[in-house]
Parts: structure tokens; C-alpha cells; sequence
């Protein structure tokens, strides 16, 4: 009897088929997957400014240099906020909650009514209710309030990509149109790279370009002198108005309940020192805008950082005001050279303006009293 013969595949050559046919439609589906994710990509960000004349194209490498200044300084600052965050955290020991008996952070002893102990909702360390804060209905320690502030005021999720996302800046690309001849080299440089190469081309006497028009130092130097105008004309009204207050409790001081004229002077004093806190407020960060504007435009390293060149002008104002010099605490004068005032100011408990605010009171009292003895002697003539 004849069988039939039949030609069949061995198992495994039937297994590698199949394998060899799954892998090719795996590569398909990674092809086609790979072309849709580089047809959604956003294409990269290019310029033509080859139509600009040379002069044409240092002044717009001005603004950009002024950019990437602006971008270096943000991330220093970043960096230096969030060291002292870490060291700050990295002094504070953690315990359970309830076993400390001291505050970790500024080590102060727990007593009962006068210094009760709080519990920290993120951390849950011990601390006493100088050193915590109520931040969205939670209760928060200095540390984790400071930490929580930093995070959302700084958008630190999109500086943490910057390096990732600094080929897609516009002024990288402006730089890398204008200057691709020039400046070989550009795509491997950092941005404090790219900055000082640009200023290494742009000269050392470049003027800053700045909203359609140059700023150069005389003009920074002029509108400073007139922010310090409006505030000396918006003190003098200040001191004017409490000082008559004050004048008005005085004569009435004989008829008046005795109590109520202290209460009339308190609120007096207390309405003084915040309009005067919050002019120097103003002043203060006029300034260091003014400020930061000007070293831009001089394009040399900077002998003191801006918070400490604020806070001298400031002083010199105050102590014009007031008659005589003053000294800062040293705890406002210890500031580091890539520190902004914002920062500093933060950093400080009541800031500056507490501190100038407190010694132009002198100056009202000052004023009181040369008004008091005006009164006696017109007073001594008349008799006579």
C-alpha cells in the first residue's frame, strides 16, 4: 500500500517562523510609532536675520546678552536659596512627635501658655509657635513654609528642565543665527558660556538696548535720583501729618482724659511707622530695580552684590534725614555677592525698611520736641 507523503516543517523551523513574523510587525509598529511621534514634534526654533546690517546685529546681541545675564542670575540665585534650605533642613534633627522638649529649630525650651509646643503637618517636627506658620489652613514649620513658598513662587519644575530645554530658548537661536560664522562653536555652550563669549565680542563699552532706546549709566543715574526725590517729598508729607496729629493730642492733652491721648499717640506713632515702612519698601525695590539695570549697562565685574549697594543709598538718605550717621546691624549687612535684595529681603525677619522705619521716628520725635520748644519761647515773648 502507498502512502502518501507529505513534507512537513520541524517544530522549531514552524517556532522561528512565527517569531521572525511577530518581530517583523513589531519593527512596523515601531516605525510608523516612531514617524507619528517625529511628525508631532514641534519643529525646531530657527530665525532668518540675515537680511540685518552688522550694527543691526550687535544691537540685537545686546538684548540677548542682557537675557542670558538675567537667565544666569536666576539660576544662581535658585541654586544659593535652595542650599540654605537643605543646610537649614540638615541642622533641624527630626523626632517623633511630642518627645522634644526644645524647639528643633531655634532651640527654645516648650513651657506651657508662653511657648506651647506645635507639630509641623509636613514634617512633624517639634516647634515652637515663633518658628511655625499657617500655610493652606495647615500648620508648617519655618523650614517647610520657606521650602513651600520657594517651590511655587520659583517654578522650580521649570528650572530643573531649563538645561534640558536651552536649545529651544529664543535668544539661543537668535545667537546662533546672527553669529553661526562669527562664534563657531555655540551648541556645546552653557548659557554663562554663551554670555561671556558674547561679551568678549561685543566689546567692554557696549551700551545696553533697552525698550527701542540705549540706557546708558547717566540715565540710570538720573531716574535713581528721581526715585529718591518721590520719596523724600512723600515722607516730608508723612512726618507732616503725624507731626500735626501729634500737635493736635498735645493741645488737647489739659482737657482730655490722659489715657485716651497716650491711646491718640500710640496710633499716631503706629500709623507714622507703617507709611513710612511701606515708602521704604517702595524705595527699596525701586532701587534695586534701577540698580540691576545699571550694572547691565557697564559690563564689569561687580565690586558688592545689589542688596548691600541698595542698602547703602538708602542709608546715606536716612542719615540725611536724621542729622547724623547711622550703623546697620550686621545682620542686614551680610549679604553674599549672588544674592538679589528680593532674596535677602525674605531672608531677613522684618527686612530693612523695619529698621530705617525705626530711626526716622527719631526724626519725628526730633521734630516734636523743636516744635514744643518753638511753642514755649513764642509763648515767653508774648508775656513779655
Amino acid at each position: 500500500m502507498n502512502s502518501k507523503t507529505t513534507t512537513s516543517r520541524p517544530f522549531y523551523s514552524m517556532g522561528r517562523s512565527i517569531s521572525s513574523q511577530r518581530s517583523g510587525r513589531t519593527a512596523v509598529q515601531d516605525t510608523v510609532s516612531r514617524r507619528s511621534r517625529r511628525a508631532s514634534e514641534p519643529p525646531p526654533f530657527e530665525v532668518n536675520l540675515s537680511p540685518f546690517s552688522e550694527e543691526e546685529r550687535r544691537l540685537i546681541l545686546s538684548v540677548v546678552k542682557r537675557d542670558l545675564e538675567l537667565r544666569c542670575m536666576e539660576k544662581q540665585r535658585l541654586k544659593k536659596i535652595r542650599r540654605g534650605l537643605l543646610l537649614e533642613d540638615s541642622k533641624a534633627p527630626l523626632s517623633l512627635p511630642g518627645a522634644a522638649r526644645n524647639c528643633t529649630i531655634c532651640s527654645s525650651q516648650f513651657l506651657m501658655l508662653i511657648n506651647p509646643r506645635v507639630t509641623c503637618d509636613l514634617c512633624k517636627r517639634d516647634v515652637c509657635k515663633r518658628c511655625s506658620k499657617v500655610y493652606s489652613e495647615d500648620l508648617l514649620c519655618s523650614i517647610c513654609s520657606r521650602d513651600v513658598f520657594y517651590k511655587a513662587m520659583v517654578c522650580q519644575w521649570f528650572y530643573s528642565n531649563t538645561s534640558k530645554q536651552s536649545s529651544g530658548c529664543a535668544s539661543d537661536a537668535i545667537v546662533k543665527s546672527l553669529f553661526r560664522d562669527n562664534l563657531p562653536g555655540l551648541n556645546d555652550l552653557t548659557d554663562e558660556q554663551m554670555y561671556d563669549t558674547i561679551t568678549r565680542y561685543l566689546g567692554p563699552n557696549r551700551r545696553t538696548y533697552v525698550n527701542g532706546e540705549f540706557i546708558t549709566p547717566e540715565v540710570m543715574q538720573k531716574i535713581q535720583n528721581e526715585q529718591i526725590r518721590l520719596f523724600h517729598k512723600k515722607y516730608k508729607g508723612i512726618k507732616s501729618s503725624a507731626l500735626a496729629d501729634l500737635l493736635k493730642v498735645r493741645a488737647n492733652a489739659q482737657v482730655g482724659d490722659s489715657k485716651i491721648n497716650e491711646v491718640e499717640i500710640e496710633a499716631t506713632t503706629a500709623r507714622f511707622l507703617q507709611q513710612t515702612r511701606e515708602a521704604l519698601t517702595q524705595l527699596l525695590k525701586m532701587l534695586c530695580i534701577t540698580e540691576e539695570k545699571y550694572n547691565v549697562t557697564l559690563d564689569l565685574p561687580r565690586k558688592q552684590p545689589t542688596g548691600s549697594q541698595v542698602l547703602a543709598i538708602v542709608q546715606r538718605q536716612v542719615e540725611h534725614i536724621v542729622g547724623h550717621t547711622i550703623e546697620i546691624p550686621e545682620e542686614f549687612r551680610s549679604i553674599d555677592k549672588d544674592e538679589d535684595l528680593e532674596s535677602y529681603v525674605a531672608s531677613v525677619t522684618g527686612g530693612p525698611e523695619e529698621f530705617f522705619a525705626s530711626i526716622l521716628l527719631e526724626d519725628l520725635k526730633n521734630a516734636m520736641q523743636k516744635s514744643q520748644e518753638n511753642g514755649t519761647r513764642s509763648r515767653s515773648l508774648k508775656k513779655n
